[in-house]
């Protein structure tokens, strides 16, 4: 009995007097050198020691962006036993990572402590500049083509003869696909740009007997359409249904998205009323809903929760100012009589108008309009971001023209162009 007694009393004094490890590991980094340049899609070499006086049980290396948040996968770091030193292959493999301060991020565990070491870099991010413009043409029987026209304007080829007519197109530059929707096509099609491969479609209807789509829209992964038969369909990169909204006795008609917000305009059936719906974009709930006086026929980016309205009220063109904050509008100014047909954002507060007088240029802040392409009425409106251009599709042909109004290109084509949109880097 004293024998046991006396090594319970030796195994309490010893657990008592043992000390926890309340010591971290020790990193150092030796690569990369504190603020070395990398650009998209290059790899970064890591070189780095990490001891501890216990024992190491992991040794991972990010990268993060300045707010620390990783803008790549964690890669697990082999130390070796003898030399404590370890590598790593950091890869920038995301083509819209901006250009910017990032940092290296080390992190080491012995199972009870934790250290992280940061070693500052910069990454220059991909340039967005023009790969190509496509365009739908239509020749009335049915079987619709989309043509590919070089960045410099200088070449167009055939990129794909469709089997249906084509309504509209978008082309997404961040995962190079383009979809289409028709006029009384029963499907929506997404292609790879590159090849140009079917990747998914989506028969929606049985029959091609009436109008079918309205509008369509690309914004990062995912893919809105308009249905004629009062329902709004949201697909993912996949073609995986994300949105299916009945819209009862309203007929969506221009779609909009911005942040976490989708726009839809709609027109209630057989009243010819228009109303604006705001719907929260990653969850589709209804947040708020408005009645405007006039037919929406574009929705352009003002600044943060505001937005301009382009359309028509009684064949006679009207810009609104809404707030979707405020659910609240009113009109800036008066635009000049006469149809609109289409208006895109530019850079800063400024806006190119397709109207039956021409192209204008408006500007909301000072409220200054411009027309600067008398007579030349275009059906179709696109905005370059990279070359600072407009774009406008006119019958058969396709202008590519300065903030100024001056025709810098022109592509004619054999038959009426429907729409058109602009493939970047990125």
């Amino acid at each position: 009995m004293r024998i046991a007694a006396l090594f319970l009393v030796l195994f309490c004094t010893f657990s008592a007097c043992r000390e926890k490890d309340s010591i971290a590991p020790n990193v150092e980094i030796f690569e990369p050198q504190e603020g070395t340049v990398f650009f998209v899609f290059d790899t970064v070499f890591v070189s780095i020691t990490a001891v501890d006086e216990t024992d190491l049980i992991s040794v991972s290396a990010r990268l993060v962006n300045e707010s620390f948040i990783p803008i790549a996968v964690s890669s697990n770091v082999s130390i070796n036993i003898s030399t404590n030193a370890g590598g790593a292959e950091l890869i920038i493999d995301d083509k819209l990572t901006e250009t910017g301060d990032y940092y290296v991020l080390i992190t080491a565990s012995d199972g009870t402590n934790e250290q992280r070491e940061f070693r500052k870099i910069k990454i220059i991010g991909l340039p967005k500049e023009r790969r190509a413009v496509y365009f739908s043409s239509t020749n009335g029987d049915g079987t619709d083509a989309i043509t590919r026209v070089d960045s410099l304007f200088q070449n167009s080829t055939l990129w794909i003869q469709a089997d249906q007519d084509i309504r509209k197109i978008c082309v997404n530059s961040l995962n190079d696909r383009l979809t289409f929707i028709g006029y009384l096509s029963t499907g929506i099609q997404n292609y790879n740009i590159d090849f140009p491969s079917l990747s998914w479609s989506d028969d929606v209807f049985l029959a091609a007997q009436t109008e079918r789509y309205v509008d369509l829209i690309c914004s990062e992964n995912d893919v809105f359409a308009a249905i004629y038969d009062r329902e709004i369909r949201g697909y993912n990169l996949s073609g995986g249904l994300i949105m299916n909204q009945q819209t009862g006795s309203y007929r969506p008609e221009t779609i909009f998205t911005h942040g976490n917000y989708l726009l839809v305009e709609m027109e209630l059936v057989g009243n010819d009323d228009h109303f604006i719906f705001v719907y929260q974009r990653q969850t589709r709930v209804l947040l708020r809903q408005l009645d405007i006086p006039m037919d929406v026929v574009s929705i352009c980016q003002l600044q943060n929760d505001e937005v301009l309205l382009f359309g028509n009220d009684g064949g006679d063109a009207k810009v609104l100012h809404y707030d979707i904050g405020d659910n609240a509008y009113w009109q800036p100014r008066q635009l000049p009589e006469g149809k609109l047909m289409n208006a895109v954002s530019m850079e800063g507060p400024r806006f190119a108008i397709a109207h039956e007088n021409g192209l204008y240029a408006y500007t909301y802040s000072p409220n200054f309009l411009n027309l600067i392409r008398p007579g030349v009425v275009y059906q179709q409106l696109c905005f370059d971001v990279d070359r600072g251009t407009i774009l406008g599709a006119s019958e058969n042909k396709l202008d590519e023209v300065s903030p100024i109004g001056q025709l810098l290109n022109t592509v004619v084509h054999s038959d009426s162009i429907t729409s058109i949109d602009i493939h970047y880097t990125r």
